[in-house]
């Protein structure tokens, strides 16, 4: 079973990631988040903020058994693909709120949860590794 999760996604859905993590905390899990006070649609991210921020975030990966993407509309994000990669390197679960449109993250997602459905379906994932399919 997981548990712990991050929660990735674009600043664009921090509203929406905001809600998943509070649902997740709900069941229990350990939640680790993006630094949503860095929100890109309010605030200006430097270079060097975005590369402290990065290392910081995949740190979060690490530590999780999970990462649950959110993906409106399909849309991830660049920095957020990283993570879905670096989370499949280290053979986590990867869940995503809706299908990915970018083909090569779809094929490292292991799990379609959406939002409204995380509290029914997230336990039930096994922690377990999966054959996955290349």
């Amino acid at each position: 079973m997981i548990s712990s999760v991050t929660v990735c996604s674009s600043s664009k859905f921090y509203d929406q990631a905001q809600r998943a993590a509070d649902t997740l905390r709900a069941l229990g899990l350990t939640v680790y988040t993006p630094r949503f006070d860095y929100n890109e649609e309010h605030v200006v991210v430097g270079e060097s903020d975005k590369v402290r921020l990065t290392h910081e975030f995949l740190a979060k990966v690490a530590r999780s058994d999970a990462v649950y993407v959110i993906t409106r509309g399909g849309y991830a994000g660049v920095s957020v693909c990283l993570e879905v990669g670096y989370a499949h390197a280290l053979d986590k679960v990867v869940l995503c709120s809706e299908e990915p449109t970018e083909f090569a993250v779809r094929a490292l997602v292991d799990a379609v949860v959406p939002v409204s459905e995380i509290g029914e379906k997230v336990q039930l994932i096994d922690r377990a590794p999966r054959d996955r399919v290349s």
